[in-house]
């Protein structure tokens, strides 16, 4: 089910920002924000003592995605609180079922496309 919603938040999302950066600046975008949401992630595992000899599933495509959602949040102001408050819901209210979720990757991949937005506005 994850896997599936992430596809459709990918598709959704990723064939707007595709369109609006081009296809070399959005890969770079989703691949580089993937891979620096899950390191932050695993540092912060580790930096709270998290993992105490036990498998911490951290590598995944929500960071990524995420990523792409807080990219959007930057160019598109108006639907920046609507977007914030469905990443809140993605993250939390899957934690309250009792599944297991990388809420810290969902927050941080947010804040890195957030950024991101940022820095390629510049270019």
């Amino acid at each position: 089910m994850h896997l599936a919603m992430n596809m459709v938040v990918l598709y959704q999302f990723g064939s707007i920002l595709e369109r609006f950066l081009g296809g070399i600046k959005f890969i770079l975008i989703y691949l580089l924000g993937g891979i620096i949401t899950n390191l932050l992630s695993l540092v912060y595992i580790w930096y709270n003592g998290y993992y105490n000899g036990i498998d911490i599933n951290t590598i995944g495509a929500s960071g990524a995605i995420c990523v792409l959602l807080g990219f959007m949040a930057f160019i598109d102001r108006y639907n920046a609180k609507g977007l914030f408050i469905a990443l809140i819901l993605m993250s939390f209210a899957p934690l309250l079922m009792g599944i297991n979720v990388a809420w810290y990757a969902h927050l941080l991949g947010f804040g890195i496309g957030y950024l991101s937005g940022k820095i390629v506005r510049k270019y």
